[in-house]
């Protein structure tokens, strides 16, 4: 028995730890959180704002005001960074005022921030109710206790760049700041769920499993249903306590629409608690499993053509709307990606749900990249547990993530396994993967736990894709490859033929889909030709570009704009699901029959739809055309046969077979140009070199300053000084001119930054050229000229190529090119 005085010590101690407790800011809170809806209340828009540099400066007065969601940075109130290494101490202090709706009394209140960078500190009427620092995922706290309904209320939000681990936020990519996703205040019944969970199990027998898994905040009895993709119920949902909070409920759905990127069946849950809360979700029946060192979904290998995006938008940065999401996604669709690699970070929720509707996979990576630095140190454990639980938690129901990728170009260590680990634990239904850089993978992967069943090497050359398609045991996934740097995707048509035909090699994401520019306005005098790092922007028009932080953020297959690239062609050519191949294109005049292969790459749909259209081309010109039915299954051939005739001359004419499929009025799956070998009757391929026209005289004039061969069609001048050529027609409009040395071809950015030294030649044409020797002389098959010299390399004139260049005009008008 404690005496008086001992009592009175332990009731002191006991206050005094609750008052410490209470002045802590609290966690986050378990809740499933609602985005919309009668429930809900919007705290976007206009609130007050200062923003003051260093790393703890004192709260000053907030006589701005700022957009939320959005950056200060893209909002004049600091200058935006790029990567680590520049951005700034500094904090942001947010206010804005704003009412709870009378009928809200009774139920819990929560406010929802999707994301905040890097840390906050939030305050309701100047109580603290939560902190958090982890910039990509989102935090729910609990202000029932804060809020006064029906009257005015006051959030504070003060933002730092210093948050414990700020660094795992942010990337090779702009640094921005602030509140730039929603921040949301809804509603629930004190008891609600907290989280569910959705898993499917394909049986021998052609039906599934559901299994659905809910938790709440208190005793609550539960039912629901669920509706087919056509809106017929499919099941009704029985659930069983395991405890007070946790249900279980199993439903066996016969002949289920299966979820791919193929086929984006989605399915509606329907959740009811007896507390009136009532959810309504869109699920995909789907499972994802490796076999044998293959990726498998639904029980078959699939192939993920894919490129890896960013959340960044060149006007608002990380902030975004549905809109864009959308154009992305269907740009994205548009280019045969079948598969999107969210780097480096959880990106908005539409944005995955939108994968789910439109049919893409998605990898979603758990948020830490740079911050090596603390990748040994035990200090960031925790961090690191909570930034996977957040990612897995948010998203583990939706269907179109197939793969968690854990960090991103990180080290073997024991911190980044056991998170890996962790993410395994918390959801076993989705493997794992462990991005690395190539070179630091080939020493190290024989450390990555079995566990960890994706192996995903960045870069690998050609000769890397073939050793690891026979030597590496499990899938792989180039999670970055195909640089797209410049204007180059680097080795994509190569590497991804290598991956096609190898099934352990699952895919590969293009790094990357849009180049990372923000849009800046020019200073006074500053245009591209000012500086380097200008010219290598992108400008809309003479007072604005968009920054890509030199050549850093130069590497997307579309511009910042979303504008395609060259390389986003070439992409779209490579991963198209069709295929067309040709064995031989020799025609003759008169009927002719051209075979084509057809190859479908589609993993799970016949090409049943789509439709191949031809035309048959006479220099340019449409002459017959007609559309052939596809029907080959899943990864399998067919053959088709196009039917037309060629004149029974075709002479000098070019015919082409212009070659599109597409289904309905969606972008094309494949389009492709095929020149015909134009055989006369009678002749074999190996007979004819190039058609030409009947003979002619030719004449031939010399003066000092010019050679000038002349022919019925088509005048030569070869000048004696500069040694040019110039081809003109017959009433003298130029048609060609040059026809120069060709060391080579512009350099993309990407070889441009390896090159070695100087000897390299970065130039193209060598127009200049010394020691000239010119000369003309008649033969039997027409006048041959000869031009001889040394071509200068314009950036380094001790440098040559020596050589010479012979050209035959014949009397058939042909022309032939030779040189040394």
């Amino acid at each position: 028995m404690l005496s008086p005085r001992s009592s009175r010590f332990l009731v002191l101690v006991t206050f005094t730890l609750l008052a410490l407790i209470a002045s802590l800011p609290a966690q986050p809170v378990d809740v499933h959180p609602v985005r919309s809806g009668p429930s809900t209340v919007s705290l976007n828009g206009k609130w007050e704002f200062a923003y003051v540099a260093g790393e703890k400066p004192a709260r000053p007065n907030l006589d701005a005001t700022i957009s939320v969601p959005g950056h200060w940075e893209l909002q004049g109130f600091a200058e935006p960074c790029y990567g680590t290494e520049e951005l700034p101490a500094g904090m942001g202090f947010y206010r804005r005022s704003f009412r709870v709706p009378s009928d809200w009394r009774g139920q819990r209140i929560f406010l929802l921030f999707e994301g905040v960078l890097y840390g906050f500190e939030a305050r309701v009427n100047g109580h603290a109710v939560g902190s958090w620092a982890s910039g990509y995922n989102p935090a729910t706290f609990d202000v029932t206790d804060y809020v006064k309904p029906g009257v005015d209320n006051v959030l504070e939000v003060d933002v730092t760049t210093r948050s414990h681990g700020w660094e795992f936020d942010v990337n090779d990519c702009w640094a921005l700041s602030g509140i730039y996703r929603d921040v949301t205040l809804f509603a629930l019944p004190a008891e609600h769920l907290t989280d569910y969970t959705v898993r499917t199990k394909l049986n021998p027998d052609s039906s599934a499993t559901l299994t659905v898994n809910i938790v709440t905040s208190g005793p609550a009895a539960s039912s629901g249903r669920l509706l087919a993709p056509n809106g017929q119920v499919a099941g009704t949902l029985v659930f069983a306590m395991d405890k007070p909070t946790v249900a279980e409920a199993v439903l066996q759905v016969p002949s289920p629409s299966l979820w791919t990127a193929e086929t984006p069946n989605l399915y509606t849950l329907e959740l009811n608690l007896s507390s009136g809360q009532r959810i309504v979700e869109k699920i995909g029946l789907r499972e994802v499993g490796v076999v044998d060192g293959v990726l498998q979904l639904n029980g078959r290998p699939i192939k993920l053509r894919g490129v890896c995006h960013h959340d960044l938008w060149p006007d608002t940065g990380r902030a975004t709307d549905e809109t864009k999401m959308r154009r992305d996604l269907e740009l994205i669709k548009a280019a045969n990606c079948n598969f999107v690699r969210t780097s480096h970070y959880p990106p908005h929720p539409r944005l995955i749900e939108l994968c789910d509707e439109l049919g893409l996979y998605v990898m979603d990576e758990v948020p830490f990249g740079f911050g090596e630095k603390h990748l040994t140190d035990p200090a960031y454990q925790e961090s690191l547990y909570t930034r996977a639980r957040a990612t897995v938690r948010r998203d583990h129901n939706r269907p179109s993530v197939i793969i968690w990728s854990v960090g991103n170009e990180n080290d073997n260590t024991p911190l980044t396994f056991a998170t890996a680990h962790r993410v395994r634990e918390l959801d076993p239904s989705r493997p794992v993967c462990f991005p690395q850089i190539g070179s630091y993978f080939a020493n190290s992967y024989e450390e990555i736990p079995p566990e960890i069943e994706i192996y995903a090497p960045h870069y690998p050359k050609t000769p890397t894709v073939r050793d690891y398609a026979t030597r590496l045991t499990r899938p792989v996934i180039f999670t970055e490859y195909a640089h797209a740097l410049g204007l180059a995707t680097d080795q994509i048509q190569a590497q991804w033929a290598i991956i096609q035909a190898s099934p352990r090699l699952a895919g590969g994401a293009i790094w990357m889909f849009q180049d990372q520019g923000i849009l800046r306005r020019a200073r006074p005098g500053e245009t591209p030709a000012t500086s380097h790092e200008l010219g290598l922007n992108v400008w809309p028009d003479a007072e604005h570009y968009y920054a890509t932080h030199g050549n850093l953020g130069m590497d997307g297959i579309v511009y910042s704009d979303r504008t395609p690239q060259t390389d986003y062609w070439e992409a779209r050519k490579v991963y198209s699901p069709v295929q067309i191949t040709a064995a031989n294109l020799a025609a003759r005049p008169g009927a002719n029959r051209i075979a084509l292969q057809v190859e479908n790459r589609f993993d799970f749909r016949a090409l049943t739809g789509i439709t191949l259209a031809w035309s048959l081309q006479c220099n340019g010109a449409a002459i017959e055309s007609g559309e052939i039915p596809l029907h080959a299954a899943a990864r399998t051939e067919e053959t088709v046969t196009i039917p037309f005739a060629l004149p029974a001359e075709p002479g000098t004419d070019v015919f082409t077979l212009e070659l599109r499929c597409a289904e309905g009025k969606a972008a094309s799956f494949h389009e492709r140009i095929m020149r015909l070998d134009t055989l006369p009757a009678g002749t074999s391929r190996a007979d004819v070199l190039v058609a030409s026209g009947p003979a002619a005289s030719l004449g031939l004039e010399e003066s000092a300053t010019e050679i000038r061969v002349t022919h019925p069609g088509f005048q030569m001048h070869l000048a004696r000084t500069t040694g040019e050529i110039a081809l003109q027609d017959s009433t003298g409009r130029l048609l060609a001119a040059g026809l120069y040395p060709h060391a080579g071809r512009r350099f993309t950015e990407g070889e441009f930054m390896r090159k070695k030294n100087e000897l390299t030649w970065t130039g193209t044409y060598l127009d200049r050229v010394v020691e000239l020797e010119t000369s003309a002389r008649k033969t039997d098959k027409g006048i041959a000229l000869k031009v001889r010299g040394r071509y200068v390399r314009p950036d380094a004139p001790d440098q040559s190529l020596q050589g010479e260049l012979n050209l035959l005009v014949t009397t058939r008008g042909q022309i032939e090119v030779s040189y040394d």
